[in-house]
């Protein structure tokens, strides 16, 4: 009898263990993926040679599924245009840069996770959230006529498991959409080495 016992503690044991080793996993997914974000606080400026910078955001939030952005915390729109404003600094004694933003969504799919003997005890992802990011810089330089633009695009892809809440939900969103903006940066940094006659 007293063998059972034992067995039944260990037995329980093993699975509040196991319990245990999964939330700590799965909790840590977030922070793993939080050192990986970009900081618009540690964004270095760029120094564009014209006097003035707008910013136009043409994307229309369809404000339906599976599209989320006028869902979310902070939207990708309004993201992208702090972006902007807080990176690009006029510099310049002429000239206009105006850059419009063509595309800022957020879809959310969810996954249909076939049940099988090998992901019956795994916390399978239950949804996917895609940030994807457009936006065109021109620059025109009104006393010499020079001109010259950028195209820019990124996506970023982040599933979430079904354990997670709706906090945990909503921080996946965000950080999704600051992935986004860093793969934007990046790429913007990128280009704009391309037209070094209209940089500080």
């Amino acid at each position: 009898m007293r063998y059972l016992k034992t067995e039944k503690l260990l037995r329980r044991n093993f699975i509040l263990y196991s319990l245990g080793s999964l939330f700590y996993f799965s909790s840590n997914r977030y922070v793993l993926n939080a050192n990986e974000n970009f900081n618009l606080s540690n964004a270095k400026p760029i120094r564009l040679a014209v006097e003035r910078i707008n910013v136009y955001d043409n994307y229309k939030m369809p404000l339906k599924d599976p599209f989320v952005e006028h869902r979310m915390r902070r939207s990708p729109s309004n993201a992208l245009d702090g972006w902007a404003y807080s990176v690009l600094r006029p510099e310049g004694l002429d000239g206009l840069a105006n850059m419009t933003i063509l595309e800022a969504s957020a879809k959310l799919e969810f996954l249909n996770n076939e049940v099988t003997l090998f992901n019956l005890f795994r916390d399978k992802q239950k949804s996917k959230i895609t940030v994807t990011l457009s936006a065109k810089l021109e620059i025109i330089k009104e006393r010499d006529g020079s001109s010259g633009y950028v195209d820019v695009f990124s996506s970023y892809t982040q599933t979430a498991p079904e354990s997670a809440s709706v906090n945990q939900l909503e921080k996946v969103w965000d950080l999704s959409v600051i992935s986004a903006i860093g793969k934007f940066d990046k790429e913007f940094r990128k280009q704009i080495l391309d037209l070094p006659q209209f940089l500080i």
